[in-house]
């Protein structure tokens, strides 16, 4: 996972006088400044600035910028600078600080945080400028997601069982943003023992499973009206993401009655979960109808 170069890093305080950290995953690059501040925390208010390029709030001139990097530190030993969202820089405006790479200060730590490939970063900088900088890019990709969830719940002092963690990922969803959010919901965790599958279906899905159950049960009928009308009521209530997770749940423990019948019940399990699938990846896309499609599939599957 390439986060680790980025850990290892933050662990030696980062030696290099200036970082491009860069990914697709804004939450990666979010984690990212939060650790770097945490670390640097010691350079006080006076010897950490933060600028995004997104915000008129922390905005500033490219040349304004330039100044504070040069701006020898006070009672600390490196002046620390972030410049978040650099993607929103328009090219005819980063010359100053394509200069400054030239020939940084010594005395100060620059991160500059990009979203986007990495095949962005030539539209903003010339190929030399980013030779000068030690480029970190933030992946994380769908086999470590484990030991990402683990991690951040380390942190917040909570052990998850590896059945744990696998449930949440299955029904959350690859979405950093969302695990993190429940992640978030055992932070006042009160046992000693790890949270089990059984602890994060009773915590997190139980409103959805409970609707997913009587939505489930009306497709398995082909009662479509019913299952619109049950859809319907969900309203705002609970996210299609985490709707679909308690469905596939639903039909995963319900999964042995399918392979102790005919083999053709065990075919028609094999295509809800296809189905399941395609409408979460449909979901991700922002596409619209999704659900109202998907239960309509499953209903005239069930007729089959």
């Amino acid at each position: 996972m390439s986060i680790k170069q980025f850990q290892q890093e933050l662990a030696k305080r980062m030696p290099a006088p200036v970082y491009l950290l860069y990914s697709e995953e804004y939450f990666l690059l979010h984690e990212a400044m939060v650790s770097i501040k945490q670390a640097f925390a010691d350079a006080g208010d006076f010897g950490l600035d933060v600028f995004d390029a997104a915000s008129s709030d922390d905005s500033r001139p490219i040349e304004e910028i330039v100044d504070v990097l040069n701006t020898l530190p006070f009672m600390s030993e490196r002046r620390v600078a972030l410049l978040f969202n650099a993607q929103k820089i328009k090219k005819k405006e980063i010359t100053p600080i394509e200069k400054y790479l030239g020939n940084p200060s010594a005395s100060t730590l620059f991160v500059i945080f990009f979203e986007g490939k990495a095949k962005d970063l030539n539209k903003l900088f010339e190929p030399a400028a980013l030779d000068r900088t030690k480029s970190v890019p933030l992946t994380l990709y769908e086999k470590d997601l484990p030991a990402w969830v683990a991690a951040v719940a380390k942190k917040k002092g909570i052990s998850f069982t590896g059945d744990a963690i696998n449930y949440l990922i299955i029904h959350a969803g690859d979405d950093l943003g969302t695990l993190h959010s429940e992640i978030e919901k055992f932070a006042s965790w009160g046992s000693d023992r790890p949270v089990d599958a059984a602890d994060i279906r009773a915590v997190v899905y139980a409103g959805a499973e409970y609707d997913a159950f009587s939505l489930c049960k009306a497709i398995e009928k082909g009662d479509v009206r019913e299952a619109f009308k049950i859809y319907e009521k969900l309203g705002k209530g609970v996210e299609d993401q985490m709707l679909l997770g308690a469905m596939n749940w639903q039909y995963s423990a319900s999964g042995k009655q399918f392979k102790s019948a005919a083999p053709t019940d065990d075919k028609k399990l094999s295509k809800i979960y296809r189905l399941l699938h395609e409408a979460d990846i449909a979901v991700k896309q922002s596409r619209s109808f999704v659900m109202d499609e998907l239960i309509i599939k499953l209903s005239k599957l069930q007729k089959t």
